[in-house]
């Protein structure tokens, strides 16, 4: 027990002394001044970067490799993040194209040059914290054109052929126009003729008091046909115009993320088997320009092998400035950095699992990783230090039966509530570096025992770059239960994971330690677990990855675990 106090005070002070050291230091910010002013000097902005600073992020985003498709008249680039993309910036530079995008990082590099119809070469680089993008447009080119949807970012380029085209028969493509407003207007007229026809035979029908002749039934029949069909054309004719009309009202953008895996283990009562991960579909809608809902459906198999689907996370967000952001519905909690970072799909992480501490409740874990109620996120002054704060109100962790589901969406087993305050910290003298504290608190009630004040308090110091990967972070959970003469109970746990790329290879290692004692009411099933993983990420495309670790966890009374896990991970 004394030892667990010690590492406890330990990491507490670690963390406090990161956070004044990033405090103290004041490095020179003229990288981060210079990094755009040599190209917007040489053009004019073709959208104006915002004003205010960028859009307060908890952490920061990633977007997945750029993607090229051709288009009738060009080419369109598309850009998809795991987060709003609404403060990018871009500008012309002599004969380059930039697009600029604060607090981002590329998941994987683009493999070899960009290219497309409208620009002969482009490339994607990380400046500082930032992502830019520059395209080298074709001799006489137009400048692209931009259009931002939440999470997506399409920049669509006009070929200088076709500008050619266009300017020298306009002609015929105002005649084509007007053939298919032609077209549209004369279907429409069909469609009312044949419903006045079966008006008419209806009417006829009534007046005599009688049902309508044989013969009617045959256009009856076509009527009814008829009208449908000739609809459906009319409706693909106006079709084809509504990207450029555009459409009133909020838009549904649906990215897909999945994963099937080959897991090999020694465990009893496990066979080594083939099996389909989690069908993440990460849904968003930008409502207006401050409100925007996010959502994460999940369908999953179970061991009985039927699926599950489950609703893991349903947001309704207000973005008033960068120092208040608020929403409200079921969410991840902010407790450490690894349930922010990574989310359901597997896509996006290195390794193939997660840390058993930042496991989901589902699969054994032990923290309240989502919960159901209101939050509070944004930037705080502090300079080159960039200090973000979180702040959480939710229902808390159900703890009546192991039978219950672990998160309370519909109904709170008391009528106290759990909160979650947070600081971070991303300094600009060492870009990627992030670091933070967290502190947790809740009332749990199992039926069986008494009501427990749990405490949880993480702290993380984390490294990224293109190259190098490095995440720790520390936990631990503290159960006082009622009584004057119960002591506390301390469950201690940290990770460390190392990741180093070479181009399309990643390989990393991991090592895990989690300890709750015997006599831990809510833990007492997982004593202590403790070992490394080996693993290698290469990346197959652009959109899809493979990956092979290996896990060795040791268990105190049981015998050691080895586990081979096999996963292609992927995006659509």
């Amino acid at each position: 027990m004394k030892h667990t106090h010690r590492l406890f005070n330990c990491v507490v002070c670690l963390s406090l002394a990161a956070l004044l050291l990033c405090t103290n230091f004041n490095p020179s910010r003229a990288q981060q001044l210079d990094r755009l002013a040599s190209a917007r000097d040489a053009g004019t902005p073709a959208r104006p970067a915002p004003p205010a600073a960028p859009a307060v992020r908890a952490r920061m985003r990633r977007i997945v490799p750029v993607r090229v498709s051709d288009t009738a008249d060009g080419s369109r680039v598309t850009l998809a993040s795991d987060a709003s993309l609404d403060d990018y910036s871009a500008y012309r530079a002599g004969g380059r194209f930039y697009v600029l995008i604060p607090a981002t990082e590329a998941t994987q590099p683009t493999p070899g040059e960009i290219k497309g119809r409208g620009f002969t070469r482009a490339r994607l680089e990380h400046r500082q914290n930032d992502v830019l993008l520059s395209f080298e447009l074709q001799a006489g080119a137009q400048p692209p054109r931009i259009s931002q949807k939440f999470n997506r970012l399409e920049i669509v380029f006009t070929t200088q052929d076709t500008t050619q085209d266009a300017a020298q028969k306009p002609t015929a493509v105002v005649a084509a126009q007007g053939d298919e407003q032609a077209q549209l207007r004369e279907l429409l007229r069909r469609i009312e003729d044949l419903e006045g026809q079966v008006r008419e035979l209806r009417t006829n029908a009534a007046n005599n008091g009688q049902p309508p002749p044989a013969n009617a039934a045959a256009p009856q029949v076509a009527t009814t046909e008829a009208p449908a069909q000739e609809s459906e054309q009319a409706q693909a004719i106006l079709g084809e115009h509504e990207h450029e009309t555009g459409a009133t009202g909020p838009r549904l953008k649906i990215q897909g993320f999945a994963d099937v895996n080959l897991r090999a283990t020694n465990q009893k009562g496990t066979n080594n088997a083939f099996s389909l991960g989690q069908l993440d579909l990460f849904i968003t809608s930008q409502l207006s320009e401050k409100f925007s809902v996010v959502s994460e459906l999940i369908l999953e198999a179970k061991r009985d092998n039927s699926f599950e689907f489950e609703l893991h996370r349903l947001l309704l967000r207000y973005a008033m400035n960068d120092y208040l952001n608020l929403s409200a519905g079921r969410y991840h909690s902010g407790i450490g950095y690894y349930n922010t970072a990574f989310h359901h799909g597997s896509y996006f992480a290195t390794a193939a699992n997660r840390p058993f501490l930042f496991a989901f409740e589902s699969q054994g874990g032990l923290l309240p990783l989502h919960n159901v109620g209101v939050s509070a996120t944004g930037r705080i002054p502090s300079g080159s230090l960039d200090l973000r704060y979180i702040a959480e109100v939710g229902n808390g962790r159900a703890a009546r039966s192991p039978s219950d589901r672990s998160v309370q969406t519909a109904f709170d087993e008391n009528n106290g509530k759990s909160y979650n305050l947070g600081l971070n910290a991303r300094p600009d003298w060492l870009p990627g570096l992030q670091t933070g504290i967290s502190f947790y608190r809740d009332k749990v009630t199992p039926l069986a025992a008494p009501n427990i004040d749990q405490k949880i308090i993480a702290g993380h110091i984390v490294y990224q770059s293109p190259r190098y990967e490095w995440l720790n972070e520390a936990v631990f959970i503290r159960h006082k239960p009622e009584g004057a003469s119960r002591a506390p109970i301390y469950t201690p746990g940290f990770y460390t994971q190392f990741a180093r790329r070479f181009g399309k290879a990643q390989p990393y290692l991991r090592y895990q330690y989690v300890n709750a004692p015997a006599r831990d009411p809510l833990f007492f099933a997982v004593g202590r677990r403790n070992g490394p993983s080996f693993g290698l990420r290469y990346d197959l495309t652009n959109y899809a990855a493979f990956k092979a670790q290996y896990d060795r966890t040791e268990r105190r009374g049981l015998t050691a675990l080895d586990e081979l896990i096999m996963q292609l991970a992927f995006t659509f």
